[in-house]
């Protein structure tokens, strides 16, 4: 069970996690209040074409949480019965088009307050031609490693986002 549509509006479904990542059992519903001790998973996952540039994608303005703001490639939540590494390479699809020719976990973190488990991923693409999701995003940019600093400090980014980055661009030193 991932999503289905009952009047006309789809609901979406994510595996309910506890606070160590096992799967409990049971499933918890888009927008509705999540249990103390109960997670859901997320994935972000950081684009990087192979000449070592990487996407920022532009939310949309009609986003309700963060519009307009800069993210590092795509991301969202983990559907009921997917795993983690099939939701990266679905979301990348769906929010910009790009297939990675390989794609690999580089960090996970939790987020109590989130009530949310966060797999990062790195992808490395050969194309460029970013495609937008409908409501999701509107523009993106891609930028040289030695540009992004300047571009953090300026536009509106994810926190968590910035520290992965961070620590990216430090193993490269």
């Amino acid at each position: 069970m991932n999503s289905f549509i009952l009047g006309g509006e789809e609901m979406e479904y994510w595996d309910a996690y506890d606070e160590q990542r096992e799967r409990q059992g049971d499933f918890l519903k888009r927008g509705q209040p999540i249990a103390e001790g109960q997670y859901h998973l997320c994935v972000n996952v950081f684009v990087r074409h192979l000449d070592g540039e990487f996407l920022l994608m532009h939310r949309s303005p009609e986003k309700e949480i963060h519009p307009n703001y800069y993210e590092f490639g795509a991301g969202g939540s983990v559907l009921a019965g997917e795993d983690s590494m099939t939701a990266a390479y679905r979301e990348l699809r769906e929010e910009t088009g790009l297939i990675p020719r390989e794609i690999q976990l580089i960090e996970q973190t939790t987020s109590p307050k989130d009530h949310c488990h966060f797999d990062f991923y790195e992808a490395t693409v050969t194309e460029k031609n970013v495609k937008y999701q409908e409501g999701e995003t509107d523009g993106h940019i891609w930028l040289k490693p030695s540009e992004l600093r300047y571009f953090m400090n300026r536009y509106p980014l994810f926190q968590n986002q910035k520290q992965i980055v961070e620590k990216m661009l430090q193993s490269e030193k």
